[in-house]
């Protein structure tokens, strides 16, 4: 992979990959490190991808990575800082969606980022997570039930 194909795809898969680290760190700053160093960390390993139609997969994957060892080495961060400059042209109704999000468990805010903010396929995240396709649509529907009596709770 050269150097402008992997730049291209980082650009294209930058936002959802913050909003990813923002499941599993609830910490903007945190978030922007962990897309750093898994950029860093995959652009030193671009040739070792194989089929570059797994791009994104790849990079979602080494960012996790990332985002559970920076959880092993750091408390958990319970809240969003106040820096949200980066959801500035993001709809009202989404940041108190993202808000719900983070405030789910980190296994269940994984499910809702890989497939709704990273755009992945159950498979995909299947392969992403390491586990079953049928564990994966579980853990889903699980996360999506408890964010909907979440949101529910919040606007009544």
């Amino acid at each position: 992979m050269s150097e402008d194909e992997f730049q291209l795809g980082f650009v294209q898969a930058e936002k959802s990959l913050y909003l990813v680290a923002m499941g599993y760190l609830h910490n903007s700053e945190d978030a922007r490190d962990a897309v750093q160093e898994a950029a860093e960390t995959a652009y030193r390993s671009r040739d070792k991808l194989r089929n570059q139609q797994y791009f994104k997969t790849w990079l979602t994957r080494i960012l996790i990575n990332k985002c559970k060892d920076f959880l092993r080495g750091q408390r958990f961060a319970a809240e969003l800082t106040d820096d949200i400059g980066v959801f500035s042209d993001i709809p009202h109704e989404e940041i108190c969606l993202i808000d719900a999000i983070c405030r789910l468990e980190p296994k269940e805010a994984r499910f809702i980022t890989l497939r709704f903010y990273a755009d992945l396929t159950f498979e995909e995240e299947a392969r992403v997570l390491k586990m079953p396709v049928s564990t994966v649509k579980y853990g889903t529907r699980k996360a999506l039930e408890k964010l909907k009596a979440m949101m529910e709770d919040q606007y009544e």
